[in-house]
C-alpha cells in the first residue's frame, strides 16, 4: 500500500493560513489601520490621499480664519475708538463755538483737541504683530507721520485680503488715507490743526470748516467699521463650513483606512481558533506510522 502525505500538507496549509489571518487581524486591532499597503484597496488609497490631501487644505484655511479673526478684531476695536474721538473731538469745538467762550476756556479746548488729535494719529498707526493696520499694502510702515510740519500718509492704496475660504476673503489690513482723507482737500490730521488755530482765534469759519471735516471722516470710518463687521461675521460663518467639511472628510478617510476593530478582534479570535484546531489535526495525522499501512 503506497503512503501518501496529502492530509499532512492540507493540514499544514491550514495552520499557514489561519496564522495569516491571525496576523493580519492583529495587526488591524494593534496599528488601527484597515490597509497596511495601497495595493491591499488601491481604490480606498486614492480616497484617502485625496481626502488627506483636502484636510490639509481646510486646515490652512483655518488658520487664515484664524488670523484674519484676530486682525478683524483688532481693526474693530480701532475703528470704534476712532469713531470716540471724532465725537469726542466735534463736541469739543462746538464747545469753543460763539462769544461765551473766554481765552482761558479756549486754550483748554485747543489743548483737549490736540490730545485727541494725537490720540487718532496713534489710532491710524496702529499695529497688529508688528504689522501696520492702516498703511494698506506697506505693513512695515507708519501710516501717518508729520514730516516737514506736513501730515503725510506713507503707507498705499491697496488693502492686503486673505482667502479664508475657497471663494470667500477678507480685509485685513486698510488703506488708511480712503479714511482720514477720502476725496477731500485735507486729511483730517491737517483739519484738526486748522481747527484748533481756530478755536483760539475765536475763528467761526474756521471752527465750522474743521468740524465738517471731522463729520465727513466720522461717516468713512462708520462705513469702515461697518466694512470690518461684514467681514468678521463672513469669518465666523466660514469658519463653522471649515469645521463641517473637515469632519465629513475625516470620517470619509476614516472609513476607507481604519479598522473596524470589534471586527478585527473577531476575525482575531476565529483564526486562533482555527489555527489551533488545524495545528491539533496536524498533530493527530503525524501520529500515524508506516506500520497502519501495512
Amino acid at each position: 500500500m503506497r503512503v501518501t502525505f496529502q492530509t499532512v500538507n492540507d493540514g499544514i496549509a491550514a495552520v499557514n493560513t489561519a496564522a495569516e489571518q491571525f496576523a493580519k487581524a492583529q495587526r488591524q486591532v494593534e496599528t488601527g489601520r484597515r490597509m497596511e499597503n495601497p495595493s491591499d484597496d488601491p481604490a480606498a488609497a486614492m480616497r484617502v490621499i485625496q481626502g488627506t490631501n483636502e484636510i490639509a487644505t481646510l486646515d490652512a484655511y483655518t488658520r487664515a480664519n484664524d488670523t484674519a479673526s484676530s486682525r478683524l478684531t483688532v481693526l474693530d476695536t480701532v475703528l470704534g475708538t476712532i469713531v470716540d474721538r471724532l465725537s469726542q473731538a466735534q463736541a469739543a469745538a462746538a464747545q469753543g463755538r460763539g462769544t461765551t467762550a473766554d481765552t482761558p476756556t479756549r486754550e483748554a479746548l485747543a489743548a483737549k483737541l490736540a490730545g485727541i488729535r494725537d490720540g487718532l494719529v496713534s489710532d491710524f498707526n496702529a499695529t497688529f504683530r508688528g504689522t501696520a493696520l492702516f498703511a494698506g499694502a506697506e505693513v512695515q510702515a507708519t501710516a501717518y507721520a508729520r514730516v516737514a510740519g506736513v501730515w503725510t500718509y506713507q503707507g498705499d492704496a491697496s488693502e492686503v485680503t486673505v482667502d479664508i475660504g475657497r471663494n470667500h476673503g477678507a480685509t485685513i489690513s486698510l488703506d488708511g488715507q480712503s479714511i482720514a482723507k477720502g476725496g477731500d482737500a485735507l486729511d483730517v490730521f491737517t483739519a484738526f490743526d486748522g481747527m484748533i488755530t481756530a478755536v483760539v482765534a475765536a475763528d467761526e469759519a474756521g471752527m465750522a470748516a474743521g468740524m465738517d471735516a471731522l463729520r465727513r471722516t466720522f461717516d468713512r470710518a462708520v462705513r469702515a467699521q461697518s466694512l470690518v463687521g461684514v467681514d468678521m461675521q463672513g469669518v465666523d460663518d466660514e469658519q463653522r463650513n471649515l469645521s463641517s467639511f473637515k469632519l465629513a472628510n475625516l470620517q470619509s478617510v476614516s472609513k476607507d483606512r481604519d479598522a473596524n476593530l470589534a471586527a478585527a478582534i473577531t476575525e482575531m479570535n476565529q483564526a486562533d481558533t482555527a489555527y489551533r484546531a488545524a495545528l491539533q489535526a496536524v498533530g493527530a495525522t503525524a501520529k500515524v506510522s508506516l506500520l497502519d499501512y501495512l
